[in-house]
């Protein structure tokens, strides 16, 4: 195998690993999963956007199957982060509104990033923060899967 190679798979799971990690203590707190977090971020997203919240949308968007998804609002709603209540216009809907709770866990999720990206930059020049931006969407999108 190619050292280069080697070099990435090293560096890229421990970052992965060491971000992962600071989150999960960030979290702890509140007893919420990285992934809950995620789910209860996204559903933040889409409702400042003003967006209808579809279950559909939210599997596409995490990669996830339907049951997983259902599986994460419950925990949330069980945990009072988010509530539901039936949707105005279809019974057969559901309303998913965050909490008070829930916009706590956000704003600290939020503010971890921010400290993950500052962490991450340390050292580097305004020039190699853009170049290493501009490299890692590149190699996002080139490991987007449709």
């Amino acid at each position: 195998m190619d050292t280069h190679i080697k070099n990435y798979e090293f560096y890229l799971r421990s970052i992965v690993h060491a971000m992962k990690q600071m989150l999960d203590n960030k979290l702890l707190p509140y007893g919420i999963t990285n992934q809950q977090a995620r789910l209860l971020g996204d559903l933040d997203d889409q409702l400042k956007r003003d967006e209808e919240i579809v279950q559909k949308d939210l599997e596409r968007m995490m990669r996830l199957r339907g049951s997983s998804i259902t599986s994460l609002l419950q925990g949330l709603e069980r945990k009072g982060f988010i509530s539901r209540s039936t949707g105005n216009e279809d019974g057969r809907t559901k309303q998913v509104n965050i909490t008070e709770k829930g916009r706590a866990v956000i704003q600290e999720v939020e503010n971890t990033f921010l400290e993950l990206e500052q962490l991450l930059v340390v050292g580097m020049s305004e020039e190699e923060k853009a170049t290493y931006l501009r490299l890692l969407k590149i190699s996002f999108k080139n490991l987007i899967i449709e």
